[in-house]
């Protein structure tokens, strides 16, 4: 291993290590986690319920996805306070589907926490399922927040999402799926970066990932991901860049994301979009087509602190 970045492991049982949880209070173990951004506490519960082994009642459904479920919840203690667990499902279609995707953001919360990445306060796999208990983000995703903010908030949110993908590639770690989704506001008015199910870990040296592995959802696509074949290696880092790009777009014109939409076309014909010359030139370079001249994560974290 090399320069000390910590590699993610592939397989699930690595993490099963933590003792029993009976001295353990969820409560408890999320605010000390979001406070000192601890390490995931991860474990294996056997026969017991996630849900009742931490006295949580499911309260609505938040979201739905090909691995399963994300519930809203609230303690049984009369705390009120609400989380949102996300729950894997084992069912015999999805299973192995489930597996690795709760590995992989069980294991990259673990390894490489930060204060602008979603905290996942307990991983626990149960027998018919794993689930990830982390903080219910009442102010919503950055969908909501579409072409009516400030451009100065847009520009920290920017900024804050680029901090956390930095961290993620000084850790050789790409998103893999970044999109307004998957960017919660939280009570501070900070950007958090959350749904690491898709990362993928770049082994130490190199740069490219098979296409196949790469992408997420497809209208944040780039270009060199619609144009490569599977088998193709391609650079996931500035993957992860362009998708910044898409969002950034999205945020100043107040336009859906859209698959195969030729934004520097966009940006040279719509004349009509109010856009400063600093956001056109933003746009510009994250939006580039050619992935060599677009700008690293730090790059971007950079151009917005001098914005």
């Amino acid at each position: 291993m090399h320069s000390g970045k910590r590699t993610i492991s592939t397989t699930i049982y690595k993490y099963f290590h933590t003792p029993s949880l009976q001295f353990f209070n969820l409560l408890d173990i999320m605010a000390e986690s979001v406070k000192s951004e601890k390490p995931t506490v991860i474990c294996d519960l056997e026969g017991e319920d996630f849900f009742e082994r931490f006295s949580l009642k499911r309260v609505k459904v938040l979201g739905k996805g090909m691995a399963g479920e994300v519930f809203l919840v609230k303690a049984k203690n009369g705390s009120g306070r609400m989380l949102a667990v996300k729950k894997f499902s084992f069912s015999e279609d999805v299973r192995e589907r489930s597996m690795r995707q709760f590995s992989t953001e069980a294991g990259v919360m673990q390894a490489v926490p930060h204060h602008h990445l979603v905290p996942c306060i307990v991983a626990a796999r149960c027998h018919e399922y794993a689930a990830i208990a982390m903080p219910y983000y009442a102010r919503g995703d950055l969908v909501e927040l579409c072409g009516r903010q400030d451009p100065r908030r847009v520009n920290r949110y920017m900024s804050h999402v680029a901090r956390a993908v930095e961290h993620l590639h000084k850790h050789n770690i790409a998103h893999n799926d970044i999109k307004l989704e998957n960017v919660f506001v939280d009570r501070s008015d900070r950007a958090v970066l959350g749904d690491l199910g898709l990362a993928l870990n770049v082994k130490d040296g190199s740069k490219t990932a098979l296409a196949g592995l790469v992408g997420g959802t497809r209208d944040y696509w780039s270009p060199e991901i619609s144009e490569a074949d599977t088998h193709t290696r391609i650079d996931p880092f500035k993957c992860d860049v362009y998708a910044i790009g898409v969002m950034y777009w999205a945020l100043v014109s107040g336009e859906d994301p859209e698959a195969d939409t030729d934004f520097m076309g966009r940006l040279r014909a719509a004349q009509d979009l109010d856009l400063s010359p600093s956001q056109r030139s933003t746009l510009e370079r994250l939006l580039e087509p050619n992935p060599v001249e677009r700008p690293t994560a730090s790059e971007i974290v950079k151009m917005m602190q001098m914005k």
